[in-house]
């Protein structure tokens, strides 16, 4: 790893970053390689995250069925841009994503409600039935994805609506490769079997089976397949492992590179065996891979290699399958990218300044967040500032109007909103060391200080200060570089010296 600064400089050439985000990436871990080479491509798919596909279907009912959702514990940065990302996504639904009623947040609150408080995930409470309730949990931090900020969880919830609403979406696909002991389907046999389940875009269960045919295979096909006649001898024979097979793949749409080849097989072995003529759709990667790639080799290791694919074990059958799945998944990807990129430059920016809120580490899907929202920030931050300054009045805006503040149709107030949040997040991540001067000592007992940045002189009792001190003596103390916090802390100086005025009057 080398100085974040650096990192910033190569990726946004030219760019002045403001103190605020140079103070926000003092606290933050990150990956060089992964900021530089970050890509909306390699954004991971969200159905692997436990829960999402529940939480999702449950959060669709409430809203069709005109529900509102109680949003509770909306306090964080990252909670309140949370909060503002999900009624973008939910936009036609929107007024029904409401703050928890009661005097307190953390208060009981009847479900449907999202909980958005909590730093390891989110948590969903809807109710089931007259007296029962079921509570789904989304985590931030879960496999190999890293940790993700709430923010980042409810972008995941937006990308799997994104993918869930695209046509055939919830088709099951079955992709499957046979390895056979030549290529005529009437006289040669299946000597093994391979296939992977594709669901919510995503490889699932598999099967696996070598098949004993009839006769010893050819020192051609055994050098081909890697499969040797001994393996095959001890091998259940195709009249065993053809039902559960068909099993397997039910009413699927079959995927093959080549589809022709292997379907002809397994259709032949099921109309003999089982008299059964198979009816499952069917989609070969093979003529797509020859409509998209001209120009190239379209057997199956040419077309992986060209995707990014890694094949092993090439010529089994297994191995063969799940290539031909990621194909086929790579292809519908393309298919459907125009609307998956538009929902991720819709909702980059704020999911990005939901992780910076958090401070999770920028690598993984974090990085790509980072690098392709950040800009929007960068552009928006300035101005809200130059418009703070000039109206320091509308400075205070609360919590709970800070997501709406955030989707606004007028850029000024989403800009100040912005700033707003920014300097939240950089009021935690750093302190503010305020410099005393004692002017004089009066009485032994109270000394009058000068606070730099504020104004007036203040009364402090000489016994709350450190032994030693004397007429110019500097002291440094910190508060929170927190606007609201700096008010308060003033707040609190200003009575303390009232308080000790009047006691002062009182004794003389």
């Amino acid at each position: 790893m080398i100085e974040i600064n650096k990192i910033i400089e190569k990726l946004f050439p030219g760019r002045e970053i403001p103190p605020e985000f140079t103070s926000i990436f003092s606290g933050l871990t990150f990956s060089e390689s992964e900021l530089l080479k970050a890509s909306p491509a390699k954004l991971s798919l969200p159905f692997s995250l436990p829960g999402l596909s529940q939480m999702l279907e449950g959060l669709i009912h409430n809203f069709e069925a005109g529900q509102t959702i109680q949003v509770r514990n909306v306090s964080s940065p990252d909670s309140i841009v949370a909060v503002s990302l999900l009624k973008r996504i939910f936009k036609k639904h929107r007024k029904l994503i409401r703050p928890a009623t009661g005097d307190n947040n953390s208060d009981p609150v009847n479900p449907p409600f999202l909980d958005l408080g909590d730093p390891d995930g989110v948590r969903y409470r809807r109710s089931v039935s007259a007296g029962e309730e079921s509570i789904i949990f989304i985590p931030a931090a879960s496999g190999d994805s890293g940790r993700s900020a709430v923010t980042g969880l409810v972008f995941k919830l937006g990308q799997a609506r994104q993918i869930s609403r695209e046509k055939d979406f919830n088709r099951e696909y079955v992709a499957f490769d046979l390895e056979t002991s030549g290529k005529n389907y009437r006289g040669d046999e299946i000597i093994e079997i391979g296939a992977v389940k594709i669901k919510n875009g995503e490889l699932g269960d598999e099967f696996s089976a070598l098949v004993k045919p009839s006769r010893p295979i050819t020192a051609e096909i055994s050098n081909l397949t890697g499969i040797t006649n001994d393996e095959l001898e001890i091998a259940p024979s195709i009249s065993d492992i053809l039902p559960s097979f068909l099993d397997f793949i039910g009413e699927s749409c079959l995927i093959a590179h080549n589809i022709d080849f292997d379907f002809s097989f397994l259709n032949h072995a099921s109309r003999k065996l089982l008299e059964k003529r198979l009816t499952n759709a069917t989609y070969d990667t093979l003529t797509q891979a020859r409509t998209r790639m001209p120009g190239q080799s379209h057997r199956l290791g040419a077309v992986a290699q060209q995707l990014g694919i890694e094949l092993k074990n090439w010529h089994r059958a297994t191995a063969d399958a799940k290539a031909a799945a990621l194909i086929f998944l790579h292809f519908m990807e393309e298919d459907h990218a125009p609307g998956r990129y538009a929902y991720f430059q819709a909702a980059v920016s704020w999911t990005c300044l939901g992780t910076l809120s958090a401070g999770v580490p920028l690598t993984g899907d974090n990085a790509i967040f980072f690098r392709y929202g950040f800009p929007a920030l960068l552009d928006a931050f300035p101005s809200g500032e130059k418009y703070l300054r000039k109206h320091p009045e509308r400075y205070p805006i609360p919590s709970h109007q800070l997501p709406d503040e955030l989707n606004s149709w007028r850029r000024k107030r989403r800009s100040r909103a912005i700033c707003r949040i920014i300097k939240l997040i950089a009021s935690r991540t750093k302190k503010m060391k305020l410099r005393v001067v004692i002017d004089r000592i009066e009485d032994g007992r109270l000394a009058v200080l000068e606070i730099e940045g504020v104004a007036g002189d203040f009364i402090w009792p000489v016994e709350f200060l450190p032994e030693g001190v004397h007429d110019g003596s500097i002291l440094d103390f910190s508060i929170e570089a927190n606007p609201e916090a700096e008010a308060e802390q003033r707040k609190k100086i200003k009575k303390l010296q009232e308080e000790l005025l009047r006691r002062t009057r009182e004794e003389e």
